[in-house]
Parts: C-alpha cells; sequence; structure tokens
C-alpha cells in the first residue's frame, strides 16, 4: 500500500528570514515535521517505537532541491511519502507545493531505526511499521553526494556550546539546530545578495548537552560552501549548501 501524508501550511512571520521568504533552517523544521508526522499517521513515530519497540527513527542525510522559496502569507501544501526502502533503511520524500500546484522545494531524507538497548540499527520488519508499504516514484531521483571536502583550522567559522534548548526528545542535539549552527557562519549580506538553490546534510554522530562544537565553513566553487562540524576529532555533520546570486 502506498502511505501518503498531506498537511496546509501557511507561512507564517516566523518561518521567514531576512529577504520574508521561508528559510534553509525553517524549511528543514517543516521537513522534520512532516516527517515525523508521516510516521504517526502510519503508527510508527517515535513515541509508540519507544514503548513497544525500544527503539527511534534516526535522521541519516537530507537532500533538498530549491525551486522557489514561498514568501509570508503564501498558501501552501505538502505532502510526504515513501520513495525508497531497504531492510534498514528508507527514503522519505517531503514535497512542498503552492495553491496552483507548483513546486516550491522537494526534499528527500534517508531515515532508519536505531535500538535503544543494543545501539544497533534495527531491521524496519521488526518495528511498529506498516509491512505492507509500497514505494512511490521520487521528484528528487539524483543520488546523495559524497563530501570529501577537506578542512583545516583556517575554515573554522567559529565554536558552539550544545544547551539544553538545543536538545529534543532523543536526548541528543536537534537536526535543525545544526543547519541554525551552520547558517550562523554567513552575515546578513549573504542572504541578500543570494539564494539558496540546494542542501545536502549528512548526520554522522551525536552530540549532547554541553558538548563543544567546531564549525567550519569552506567556499568549494563559485557558488558552492561545504561545511563540517566536529565534536573533538570527531566529525558530527557534513553539509553542502548550493546557491545563486540574486539580480
Amino acid at each position: 500500500m502506498q502511505y501518503t501524508y498531506t498537511k496546509n501550511f501557511n507561512t507564517s512571520y516566523s518561518s521567514i528570514d531576512r529577504t520574508g521568504k521561508l528559510g534553509l533552517v525553517e524549511l528543514m523544521s517543516l521537513n522534520q515535521e512532516m516527517i515525523t508526522e508521516f510516521y504517526g499517521s502510519v503508527g510508527s513515530d517515535n513515541l509508540i517505537l519507544r514503548e513497544k519497540c525500544n527503539a527511534a527513527w534516526l535522521y541519516t542525510r537530507t537532500k533538498v532541491k530549491v525551486i522557489s522559496l514561498p514568501t509570508w502569507n503564501t498558501k501552501t501544501k505538502a505532502v510526504a511519502y515513501i520513495t525508497s526502502m531497504s531492510p534498514i533503511r528508507m527514503e522519505i520524500e517531503v514535497d512542498l507545493v503552492d495553491e496552483e500546484g507548483n513546486f516550491l522545494f522537494v526534499a528527500k531524507t534517508e531515515m532508519c531505526a536505531i535500538d535503544f538497548e543494543q545501539r544497533k540499527l534495527r531491521k524496519i520488519d521488526t518495528l511498529e511499521f506498516p509491512q505492507d508499504a509500497e514505494t512511490m516514484p521520487s521528484n528528487l531521483p539524483e543520488a546523495f553526494a559524497k563530501n570529501r571536502t577537506q578542512f583545516d583550522a583556517t575554515d573554522l567559522s567559529y565554536s558552539q556550546k550544545v544547551y539544553a534548548s538545543d536538545t529534543d526528545f532523543t536526548d541528543h542535539t536537534n537536526n535543525v539546530r545544526y543547519v541554525k549552527f551552520l547558517m550562523n557562519t554567513f552575515d546578513t549580506s549573504f542572504y541578500d545578495e543570494n539564494q539558496i538553490t540546494g542542501f545536502e546534510i549528512q548526520f554522522a554522530k551525536e552530540s549532547k548537552q554541553d558538548d563543544i562544537l567546531d564549525i567550519y565553513r569552506k567556499e568549494t566553487s563559485g557558488n558552492e560552501y561545504s561545511f563540517l562540524i566536529n565534536k573533538g576529532d570527531e566529525a558530527i555533520i557534513k553539509a553542502v549548501i548550493n546557491y545563486e546570486q540574486l539580480k
């Protein structure tokens, strides 16, 4: 069976950045909300998995293609569905469209489940999840990229302590917080002069309250920045932002 979850949004003032459009941090928050509620709609969110399976869904990586970000008060509709599934991983796609059905962004996220006790990946067929779930065609068929950018001390933008308000239900730093840490490496001129066209992030490891994270940024081409977030010598996050200059 093909499971989908649909939700209407009104682009609120709190979801726009200084340009008056949906910001990347808020885009990723919307994506996370849709995925969480998709799992809830099929009886498999993390509240249920923790209670019945002693496990939780984890985000491993997300790829976003931006077509046209909505402005303040724009009415939109998001739909979430499965586009790929293996014994231990699945890809959930979230598409955001306007009232005329025009695509605003497409995001696909690779998910897996981890067992709380053994700290190992769980097979999907051992979880509280519909075993008749089928995949649907993707609007973002491009494969996830491998970020092999090398960073050195000159690429360090700043260091960030993880506070309690940065953590979530899993007791780890919320995924959206990492995106905010990345965007904090830019000044206002980046927002005023450019439009983000793509974003990819890999969640390699976890961090917790009181951890100190080092955020690195490096310009890897004329329209691309690569990022690294380290906890000590351990890579926590790798990411890439693609952009184009506003005319």
